[in-house]
């Protein structure tokens, strides 16, 4: 689990499922995401049964973000490249606690496990031009615009 004096970030559980199928296909979610598939709850529990394993065996790690107990979000490391030591992050947070500095909080915890613990050079995000606020998120946190809907920072 990764902790700051606000929120803290800790892997998947079984007891996640209603909350993860609940983001997953919720439509107002995917207006900004790259995939539109409808996931069941039988994918979304294996995909759960997995989610401890090392980032290295599946190429993806997801953290729920918690704030006094409460299920607020999640926060993704994908696509991971062990070879050029970098992967893909992705985050939401829930409507009623977005505009409150949580994504930001947890981004800084996911930066700083990228780095500390699992040694990644740079982290990369796509984001559609029209999401102003994911925008600002990753500006505020100085990664770079390198395409239309590629960023990156670098360690």
């Amino acid at each position: 689990m990764l902790k700051s004096h606000q929120i803290s970030l800790r892997l998947l559980e079984d007891n996640d499922l209603e909350f993860l199928y609940s983001i997953e296909n919720n439509p107002d979610n995917k207006k900004y995401g790259s995939s539109n598939v409808y996931l069941s709850k039988k994918t979304l529990k294996d995909y759960i049964k997995n989610s401890g394993a090392d980032i290295s065996v599946y190429g993806q790690q997801r953290f729920v973000i918690v704030l006094n107990n409460i299920s607020i979000g999640l926060i993704d490391l994908f696509d991971f490249d062990q070879i050029n030591r970098s992967a893909f992050v992705g985050v939401i947070v829930i409507n009623e606690y977005q505009n409150k500095n949580y994504g930001s909080k947890a981004l800084e915890l996911l930066i700083s496990y990228s780095w500390n613990k699992l040694d990644l050079l740079s982290l990369c995000v796509n984001i559609n031009p029209v999401n102003n606020i994911s925008i600002s998120l990753f500006n505020k946190f100085y990664f770079k615009k390198i395409k239309e809907t590629l960023y990156q920072l670098n360690r």
